[in-house]
């Protein structure tokens, strides 16, 4: 008979490893590899996990709750002394797009290369966290045609 596993235990290594993949920029890396830059033995991640596979999965449900703070987080961007949207949006382009998110962004970039090679898990979560993105910006502009269109505008503010 095994051990249980521990759960405050494997959430430390979870966030460790979401910490690693965001720094990597990528969840492409060994078991051995991730257990190595975050401290511990591949074994003890496997006991935990159970499988890379495993631990990607929950490493993706982790990101999505990350990305979800990082979106309810601009649901308080005002538009108030904003000349237009884009005043709004370039706030949060900026915000998105420091140095400090670099990981995050190469890593989300991972996830959509990965979705578009058809990894029907992968393709699932890019699904949810845009349809959030679209919600969001509607809730921002109360407008259903803006979120969608936001990427045809060619003027400037």
């Amino acid at each position: 008979m095994s051990r249980p596993t521990e759960p405050q235990k494997k959430q430390e290594l979870l966030e460790q490893c979401l910490s690693a993949a965001i720094e990597a920029g990528a969840l492409d890396s060994s078991i051995n590899m991730i257990a190595n830059k975050i401290g511990t033995s591949g074994r003890m991640l496997v006991y935990h996990f159970g499988s890379k596979q495993e631990l990607e999965r929950q490493l993706i449900g982790l990101l999505e709750i990350r990305l979800r703070q990082k979106l309810w987080s601009f649901q308080s961007v005002s538009l108030v002394g904003a000349d237009c949207l884009a005043e709004a949006l370039l706030e949060m382009w900026s915000h998105l797009t420091s140095p400090d998110m670099l990981g995050l962004l190469k890593l989300t970039m991972e996830l959509n290369q990965r979705a578009i090679q058809g990894d029907s898990e992968t393709q699932r979560f890019v699904e949810q966290e845009s349809q959030k993105w679209i919600d969001s910006l509607f809730n921002l502009t109360n407008d259903k045609t803006q979120p969608t269109s936001l990427f045809l505008v060619r003027s400037k503010c």
